[in-house]
């Protein structure tokens, strides 16, 4: 499988783009060649974070619920910004 390929089918850009939605929520992860390689063999990007979670940042799952995050990221990719938002703004008030 192509590791350039993206996460899911409509989601353009594949690593690099994730990794810049990363940035912009302000989620504190990038994957690495080595990592894309093992996650881009899942289906859907909630299965990608799930596992990446679950085996380099298994703390973070006490606070983000992978389907979450997929749809935010998702999102994020989808109608990139101009800088970075951070997790803040997705805060309920």
């Amino acid at each position: 499988m192509d590791m350039r390929e993206p996460a899911r089918a409509g989601l353009a850009g594949g690593r690099e783009a994730l990794n810049a939605a990363f940035w912009d929520l302000g989620l504190r992860f990038q994957w690495d060649a080595a990592t894309w390689g093992v996650l881009v063999q899942m289906e859907g990007l909630e299965a990608q974070i799930a596992y990446y979670l679950g085996h380099w940042q298994p703390h973070l799952l006490a606070v983000y619920d992978p389907a979450f995050l997929a749809r935010l990221v998702e999102s994020r990719v989808a109608a990139p910004g101009n800088g970075r938002m951070g997790m803040e703004a997705f805060s309920r008030s």
